[in-house]
Formats: C-alpha cells, structure tokens, sequence
C-alpha cells in the first residue's frame, strides 16, 4: 500500500486501535513505526495504547484478552526509538488515544 500511495503521491495516515499497540509484542511495534517511518507519504499514525495502571491491571485480571499493558511511558518509547514523537494524547478510562508524528 505504501508503494502505491507513493506511486499516486498520496500522504498518508495511519490508524491502528485496539490492534497493534495492544496486542503486539515491542520489537513487532518497533519494526512496524519504522517500516512507516521511512516511507515520506505517512505523515503520522493515530492509535490506542493500553493503560498499565491499577484499574487497567485488575480489568485485565478477570479477562481473556491477550493485551498488553504497555502503558503510555513505554509506548512513547518504543515510538521514539522508531522515529515517531507522541504528539498529542486523550486519556480514556482503559487507554489512551495518541497521534504520532
């Protein structure tokens, strides 16, 4: 996709919630904001990130979900270790929503 948004000179936005960033491994995270980080078209990616504090821990206890609480301190890390500033950010009761850019 990032070829062809090249090709047609398209900029691009990427989006990824309640996918990637909750259920991905780091090093999954990290290699996928890179691959989007050297593509010139993606101007930023908006997502969610899990929230690693107590509600979020105890709610996760009692669920099957294979998230991630990664928090968003270690989220803006694995994004800055990829090229990406978390630049705006609203807090939900279980995540937070962020732009990167």
């Amino acid at each position: 996709m990032l070829r062809e948004a090249h090709a047609k000179g398209a900029l691009v936005i990427c989006l990824s919630e309640g996918g990637l960033f909750e259920y991905g491994s780091d090093s999954e995270i990290e290699a996928n904001l890179k691959v989007l980080r050297t593509s010139a078209e993606v101007l930023a990616v908006v997502g969610s990130v899990t929230r690693a504090d107590e509600p979020a821990q105890r709610l996760h206890k009692t669920s099957a979900a294979a998230i991630h609480l990664r928090g968003l301190d270690a989220f803006r890390t694995l994004a800055q270790k990829a090229g990406w500033n978390v630049t705006r950010v609203i807090e939900r009761p279980f995540s937070d929503q962020f732009v990167l850019t």
